[in-house]
């Protein structure tokens, strides 16, 4: 036998056996996924992070900033240390932003009956 054919021949072989293994571990998770039950995951309108006193937050902001020393830079370049500085001390996102900025309002709209109308339409099966 040439070595040509004999390496077929074991090609062929091999194939057969891992298809065979294959399809008898997908056989084995499909049987498992449909075994389990359905997970289904189920949003709240209340959320502890928008419960926040605003008041609070920013006393706890105050607080914060006491107790953190200033940054200090130290990288050699003058420059770069005058950047990095100024970067550490800029206002946060809030404090930039009005509440009736128009931007500020479309990312803090309430979506949730946008997100119930799509998952009525993903349901629906004519």
């Amino acid at each position: 036998m040439k070595l040509n054919a004999f390496e077929k021949i074991i090609r062929k072989v091999v194939r057969e056996e891992i298809d065979y293994a294959l399809r008898r571990e997908i056989a084995l998770l499909k049987e498992e996924l449909n075994s389990q039950p359905t997970q289904r995951v189920i949003e709240t309108k209340q959320d502890p992070i928008y419960d926040v006193n605003p008041q609070e937050a920013e006393d706890f902001r105050a607080k914060l900033k006491e107790q953190m020393p200033p940054p200090n830079f130290n990288t050699g370049n003058n420059t770069l240390n005058s950047l990095l500085s100024e970067t550490a001390l800029a206002p946060t996102a809030e404090q930039t932003f009005a509440a009736n900025d128009p931007v500020n309002q479309l990312i803090n709209k309430d979506y949730s009956q946008l997100m119930n109308a799509i998952d009525k339409k993903k349901d629906y099966r004519p």
